[in-house]
């Protein structure tokens, strides 16, 4: 069975609220880099089906990367059909302290 195509969207705040709203409470409060704690933006993005295998993981990895130049993501265990990322605007790292 051949596997059906991931596709990555970005999507707003507002239609994650109405979609996964557990995830608007999980957001990053510093870099793990530098220690930056401000102006760090949350995005959002709609998957059109949620990874069940590693395999799946890395495909969203490469479409996040070569689409939107991200490769570290988030989600809630309960709707992993919506995924988060963040990246410090002084030294341009992913990897983020996430308050839950």
């Amino acid at each position: 069975m051949k596997d059906k195509k991931i596709i990555v969207d970005e999507i707003s705040t507002a239609k994650v609220s109405e979609i996964s709203p557990g995830l608007i409470d999980f957001t990053p409060k510093k870099c793990l880099a530098c220690g930056n704690k401000s102006k760090i933006v949350q995005r959002f993005f709609l998957l059109s089906q949620a990874p069940k295998m590693e395999g799946e993981h890395k495909k969203i990895k490469r479409i996040l990367g070569e689409k939107y130049g991200l490769t570290y993501y988030g989600y809630l265990e309960g709707n992993k059909k919506v995924i988060t990322t963040a990246k410090c605007p002084e030294c341009d790292n992913e990897k983020m302290d996430w308050d839950y």
